[in-house]
């Protein structure tokens, strides 16, 4: 008799507890703000998109979404702060290389894993960074840097948003490609350092497109794109590799990822509202004038790709030999 409570009790709990997650997995979502963490100041690229974005997509949901900006340590606080979140989709990411990729491959210790902790939602935007400097700079083209570069050996500087972000790397590729040496300087984010580029305290930067309200102005000069192609936004700037380094290409990406574990038909819900918002015309033009392509995928997609863009940028890392502890 005591075997069978004990198998009733089981079955009894068993059900319930399937009953619970029946009831759990019906609860309507969302029912209160979702947070869009930017893992950088305000003002930078991730944070315009972000912007963007939460604003359409309260509109279409009928629910708050707010963005918070974590910024610090090249994007590892606000990134460890949302792997350590609760995984019920109401803390969301907006994910790029620096705290994603280029921390996962650059050997440091960090709070988080990468790729372990954080589950994908989907791509966002495909940007072409821009390379610009000082309106007055006395080079036109990305040859005359390079032969100042290689004629004062240590004495020009380029700028980044943090030691490990993109930007940096992509300074740090641009040295090893073109077999100079410049000296990078970090700040704690593009804004700072585009300001310093404009009053001529560093030379160059590899900015995120941010910087495109600068180049309207005529406070910064574009001297080239560093993807393959040319910008439909500055097609009249060239590219490094067409005007100076043969074969440069950088290239980035903005994307969403939540904490590891959370329910799968959140991460679909999520998708299906990131891309709607992507997907709208009034979105496209802003993301677009601010030199972003939207570029929505799967979650699957994004997952796929992270491995890949790691290994990547854990070459640049190796070959730079950049110590980040």
């Amino acid at each position: 008799m005591r075997a069978l409570l004990t198998l009733f009790s089981c079955v009894l709990l068993a059900t319930l507890t399937c009953l619970s997650n029946m009831v759990s997995a019906q609860e309507p979502f969302p029912t209160r703000p979702i947070r869009i963490v930017v893992t950088f100041p305000p003002g930078g690229g991730p944070d315009i998109m972000a912007r963007i974005v939460a604003a359409k997509m309260s509109t279409n949901m009928g629910s708050s979404v707010v963005v918070d900006n974590r910024a610090g340590a090249s994007g590892l606080i606000g990134a460890e702060h949302v792997a350590k979140s609760a995984p019920d989709g109401y803390t969301v990411m907006l994910a790029t290389p620096a705290p994603m990729t280029i921390a996962g491959g650059s050997g440091r210790k960090l709070g988080y894993d990468p790729l372990k902790d954080f589950t994908a939602v989907g791509q966002g935007v495909l940007l072409t960074p821009i390379l610009v400097v000082a309106p007055n700079a006395p080079y036109k083209t990305v040859a005359d840097l390079i032969a100042r570069a290689k004629a004062k050996p240590g004495a020009l500087t380029f700028g980044s948003a943090g030691i490990g972000n993109s930007q940096h790397l992509a300074g740090e590729l641009f040295n090893q490609m073109a077999t100079v040496d410049t000296l990078h300087v970090p700040y704690t984010g593009t804004a700072l350092g585009l300001s310093a580029v404009m009053t001529g305290q560093i030379d160059f930067y590899f900015s995120d497109p941010s910087a495109m309200p600068h180049i309207r102005s005529g406070k910064l000069r574009a001297l080239a794109v560093s993807t393959l192609q040319r910008s439909a936004q500055l097609p009249d700037v060239p590219t490094v590799s067409e005007s100076g380094l043969p074969g440069y290409e950088y290239s980035n990406w903005y994307g969403f990822v939540v904490p590891a574990k959370t329910p799968r038909a959140i991460i679909q819900r999520l998708n299906k509202e990131f891309t709607l918002v992507l997907k709208d015309a009034e979105v496209r033009d802003k993301l677009v004038a601010a030199g972003m392509d939207p570029a929505p995928s799967s979650p699957e997609e994004l997952q796929n790709f992270l491995p890949k863009d790691q290994e990547k940028w854990g070459r640049v890392v190796r070959a730079a030999n950049i110590k980040f502890d």
